[in-house]
């Protein structure tokens, strides 16, 4: 039951985070002076270092893995009794089969091609805020922050129940980035600091790995009602 006991973890700290967003943007004065150009450069370019990184992840989950060894212990929980192929990032098998799509001869992992998408989409919308300079009316950075929760926990929510069409998959997921985009650009229009824009970054790192804590949830518990004996996805604890 450990691994459930984390993600309850992850839903409480990540609701901590909507709080503590709540109290940034309540807290700030009305009208909030606009955050200057290379301050809201460095929001930019961090936000779009985090997209890069998240990209790479995208193609190789956990790469960094090889830099922080797990312990053996749990690598010794993660080891199945029986082998299976693996293909787009899950097992080749029946309850993984809407995981996956094929394009150009290749089997994609669904949410990963979708967060790609999304992240693409997040750089392509965070550059030409910058070029254009962007100035949010206060009742439209309202509007956006809302939009970015409401996209979070459609998010949340499908992979939770995770729809049969891959495509679902993949459109509901390209719309994690965005989210956070949209969430970074409201927080910094309203408080006018660059503090509170990279603390928000930083939220929504928390708020992906919650996403990705849910997927791992969600495939444990395809595994644990799953006929066959090899449990590639096993509760620990």
């Amino acid at each position: 039951m450990k691994d459930t006991h984390v993600l309850y973890l992850y839903l409480a700290f990540s609701s901590i985070a909507v709080v503590l967003i709540l109290l940034f943007v309540g807290s700030a004065p009305s009208p909030s002076p606009p955050i200057p150009f290379l301050e809201k450069l460095g929001i930019a370019g961090l936000f779009i270092l985090c997209c890069i990184l998240g990209i790479s992840f995208t193609f190789r989950p956990n790469w960094i893995g090889g830099y922080f060894r797990r312990s053996t212990n749990e690598e010794e929980n993660e080891q199945p009794s029986v082998k299976r192929s693996f293909q787009g990032h899950h097992p080749a098998c029946v309850p993984f089969q809407n995981h996956t799509i094929q394009w150009k001869k290749k089997t994609w992992c669904a949410g990963c091609f979708g967060l790609f998408i999304g992240l693409c989409i997040a750089i392509l919308f965070m550059v030409l805020s910058m070029i254009y300079d962007v100035q949010p009316t206060r009742i439209l950075s309202y509007f956006l922050l809302l939009l970015g929760w409401v996209l979070l926990a459609m998010v949340y929510g499908e992979t939770l129940i995770r729809s049969r069409y891959a495509i679902v998959h993949i459109v509901i997921n390209s719309m994690l980035p965005v989210s956070f985009f949209s969430i970074t650009i409201a927080v910094g229009a309203i408080t006018g600091k660059i503090i509170y824009g990279f603390f928000t970054i930083l939220l929504c790192v928390l708020w992906l790995d919650t996403r990705i804590h849910l997927s791992k949830w969600h495939h444990r518990l395809l595994c644990t009602h799953c006929p066959e004996p090899c449990k590639m996805f096993r509760e620990t604890g």
